[in-house]
């Protein structure tokens, strides 16, 4: 006795089969279909940030280069750190939980003692003996290219803060 041939689509009695959704990204029998290419644009992307990061170092040896405390060296060092901030904040994270002060009391220990060491140094002489926390990275940053390097990373930590 031959055996009725199935319909293609339909069940036991001739009920049609619920369709089966096919996994994402592939085509007919499941087979994958071919990814459109990302590489392109990861080069982009890394072409971008290397671009920007140039474009940082650039502006951080030029401004450092300037006089200091001349008119050009503060419109240089707020038109750079707008910017940075600026850049951070086109990323906003969301809003973290408020501060626990008992947490953040560790926090403003070391900054009231900072703050106090820095007014105590201050007033008293001669600085060879008593520097500030100023004096002493003066000699760190002597050179124009350690400069540039803090430079750029106050312009890290600007974007940084303006991302939280």
């Amino acid at each position: 006795m031959a055996q009725p041939r199935p319909t293609r689509g339909r069940g036991p009695g001739g009920v049609p089969r619920p369709r089966q959704p096919r996994p994402r990204g592939r085509g007919p029998g499941g087979v994958p279909r071919p990814r459109p290419a990302r590489a392109p644009r990861r080069l982009r992307d890394r072409a971008v940030v290397a671009a920007a990061s140039a474009l940082v170092v650039a502006a951080a040896w030029w401004a450092v280069g300037l006089r200091p405390f001349s008119g050009a060296a503060t419109a240089a060092v707020l038109a750079a750190g707008v910017a940075a901030m600026a850049w951070g904040a086109r990323s906003l994270r969301p809003r973290p939980p408020p501060v626990d002060l008992r947490a953040a009391a560790g926090w403003l220990v070391v900054a009231a003692a900072t703050a106090a060491w820095e007014l105590v140094a201050f007033v008293q002489h001669p600085r060879e003996d008593h520097p500030t926390l100023s004096s002493m990275t003066n000699a760190l940053l002597d050179s124009r290219p350690a400069r540039a390097a803090a430079f750029v990373a106050w312009l890290a930590a600007a974007a940084a803060l303006a991302r939280r």
